[in-house]
Order: C-alpha cells, then structure tokens, then sequence
C-alpha cells in the first residue's frame, strides 16, 4: 500500500496539478480585474521560492529550469511594453522562438547530471542560458527575420495550422523531449522527470492559445509549484531511502518505529560472513550482493516492511504479528535467499597499484556462489515493552542465530 501511494504521489501529483490549472484557466473570467493583475505577479513569487528551495537541496536541474522560465514570462509579459519595442512585432517573434527554446531546454537539462548550482558546471549552464538570451535577441531583430522564418519552415507534408499554431520543427522537439523524459522515467522511476513531462505538456497547450497573459501566468506559476514538488519529494527520497539498495533508510525504520500498535514483531537479519565475501572480492562486488539481498528482502511476505539497518544488515517490522505468525514468512525469505545464486563479475577499474589489487580479488571472477542469512526475531511483551527493547531483543537473537551455524531463524 505505501508503495502504491507513493507511485501515485509521483506521478499523478504533477499531471492533477496542471489539470487543476486548465480549469482554473476555464473559470478565470470571474477575477476582478486587481485579481488578476495580482495572478500576472504570481509567478516570480513562485519561481523565488522555487529557486530558494533548489538552491537549499542543491537540485540544480529544477534551479537553471526556474532561471529560464523566469526569463521567459518576463520578456513574454515586459519586453512589449519596452520603448522602441512594437508589441505588434515583438510578441509574436518571441512566441516563436520560445516555442523551440523551452522544450529545447527542458530536453537539454535532462541529460545533465546534478553537478552543482554555483560551480564551474553550474557557471557553463548559466553561461549557456545567456547566450540563448542573447541569440534570441539577437534573431528579433528586424534584419534577422529570414531566421525566423526558418523556424516556421513546413518539414513535413502535413498542414497543422488548423490544429495548432507552432511550427512543426516545435511540435516536433516537444515529442522528441517528452519521448526522452518518458525513457529516463521508465529507467530511473524519478518524481523529476514526471514533473518535467507535465510542465512540458501544460507549456505545449498553453503556447497553443492566442497569446493570453492570464493562461501564461496561471501556467508559469503551476509550473514553479510543480517543480517545488519535485524538489520536496526527492529530497525526502534522499532523505529516507537507501542510496544503494533501494530500501527506505535507518531513518525511516524510527519513523515506523513510532506508528507502530499494541502487538507486533521485529526481525534483524544480517549476510553471514560478509566481511570475508568484501575481502575475497572486492567492496564493488559486495555493494552488488547487498543490491541482491535487498531486492529478495523488500518482497517479505506476511505484512512485513523491509528496511536497510546498515551495513549487511537490515530490520523487517511485522505490526499486528507474533513470532509465531511471523517465523514461516521469514523462514521462506532465508531459503530463497539461499537458493539464489550470484556470479561474481570481473573487477577492472582503478589503476597501478589499486588495479593490480582489484585484480588479485577477481581470480573468483565468473563463479557462481550461494549467500546465506542470518534472521533474529522478537515480539513486544512483559520484558521487551518498547520498539527499541524489541529490536535489542531481536538482535540478541540474531547472535544466537550465529552461534547456530548461521542460515537460519532464531528467536
């Protein structure tokens, strides 16, 4: 069930909150006119906070995406307005050229890796950001409309102009980008890149309006309101889930901890001689074994909830269970754990030394062995009355379970 609201939360959260802006759009007319003078400032409230947030959690991807989107609704908003500017003229040049500049971006960024806000890679992109200002300006001027032409070019044999009024080149890169955002999702299963294929979908149905300032700042400001989403749900992501195996953290486990009821049961379990396997075959390989334990362990059957303690070692909460109701569940995780076996892969990174020594550790290179646990489990009773006093309880057990001879189930 947690994994299904957070699947959810993920990806329909970004996709409910643009919806509720198209119907916000469809009953705007009912603002008085200070209403909506105040919605036209809304963004850059918005966008500040945003950028305040991706500056704090470092989410550089969101943070540049701000910048660019702030630029955007103020030259779509201001730059008509300037003198010597014809709004007449301008308008639609800029409409133009954003429309392949902010799906060009979008796609841009997300190949970029989060390499910092304020640092070289971070001055590149803003480097990057004002010459794409700099070239938009550069093509409105009245000596450089053949370029712009050339973004309006029909490509393909097919008449749009009754469907939408951007240019095929720009309906074309808004697939290509939310075919790319699509792919990175299905791989990475990160809130991200939701957050950016509903942004992008909100922006290629806004910019198919007739250029209405009340639908761009309704879709700026749900954009930066998206985008906040996104840093909120993977910083607590960050936060609360296990880097390497996927499982929610130690951190998580406490927060459980408390909402547990009157009647339940804790295990711990650990991979028997893993400081022997790491010294055998290289730390590279373990993190991999962890990585294949952990997979097993977040499919416990019985209710339970898998988390990573620390190091080769991992807690399952069973609530509303006894030991008794608990053993047959764990019992069937530890045999299909040691029913599965892992081949051990080639180690070849590293140089002189650090190589020649990743290479004494790879003589097991392409053997297939078989990994053991050890599970120690414990119920709340008369003696152990607390979470903590249960876990405690249950980690003697598990020391009892090695002292047995290790693979198997001690309570």
């Amino acid at each position: 069930m947690n994994k299904l609201i957070k699947a959810a939360s993920m990806i329909v959260l970004p996709l409910l909150l643009m919806v509720l802006t198209y119907l916000a759009y469809k009953n705007v007319q009912t603002l008085s006119v200070p209403q909506l003078e105040l919605l036209k400032l809304a963004p850059y409230a918005v966008f500040l906070t945003g950028g305040v947030l991706a500056w704090k959690f470092n989410r550089s991807r969101e943070f540049f995406l701000i910048v660019i989107f702030t630029l955007a609704a103020a030259s779509l908003q201001y730059l008509p307005e300037l003198p010597g500017t014809g709004a007449a003229m301008a308008l639609p040049d800029l409409y133009v050229i954003l429309c392949v500049l902010l799906p060009v971006n979008i796609l841009i960024f997300s190949f970029f890796k989060e390499r910092g806000i304020f640092s070289l890679w971070g001055w590149i992109r803003l480097g990057l950001i004002a010459a794409e200002a700099a070239a938009a300006v550069w093509a409105m001027l009245p000596e450089r409309r053949g370029l712009l032409e050339q973004l309006q070019l029909e490509l393909l044999p097919v008449n749009l102009q009754g469907l939408t009024p951007l240019s095929q080149l720009s309906l074309m890169i808004f697939i290509i980008t939310f075919i790319r955002l699509l792919i990175r999702q299905m791989s990475y299963r990160s809130s991200q890149d939701v957050a950016f294929m509903a942004v992008l979908l909100g922006m290629l149905y806004v910019l198919c309006l007739d250029h209405d300032p009340v639908a761009y700042a309704l879709l700026w400001t749900m954009s930066g309101i998206i985008l906040i989403t996104s840093i909120i749900q993977d910083s607590y992501a960050m936060a609360f889930s296990d880097e390497l195996t996927g499982l929610p953290s130690r951190r998580a486990l406490k927060q459980d901890m408390l909402k547990l009821g009157m009647n339940y049961a804790i295990a711990m379990l650990d991979i028997d001689h893993f400081k022997k396997f790491n010294d055998t075959y290289g730390h590279d390989t373990g993190d991999e074994v962890l990585k294949l334990v952990a997979s097993i362990v977040k499919d416990v059957t019985g209710g339970g909830r898998a988390f990573r303690y620390g190091g080769e070692e991992f807690t399952i909460l069973f609530p509303g269970k006894s030991i008794q109701e608990a053993m047959p569940h764990l019992e069937q995780l530890r045999e299909k754990v040691a029913k599965r076996g892992f081949t051990v892969r080639a180690q070849s990174r590293g140089k002189g030394k650090a190589k020649r020594k990743s290479k004494s550790r790879s003589g097991g290179a392409g053997k297939q062995i078989y990994i053991t646990i050890s599970i120690g489990i414990a119920q709340k009773n008369e003696k152990s009355k607390t979470p903590d006093a249960v876990m405690k309880a249950a980690d003697t057990a598990l020391y009892r379970a090695k002292k047995k001879g290790r693979n198997c189930v001690s309570k």
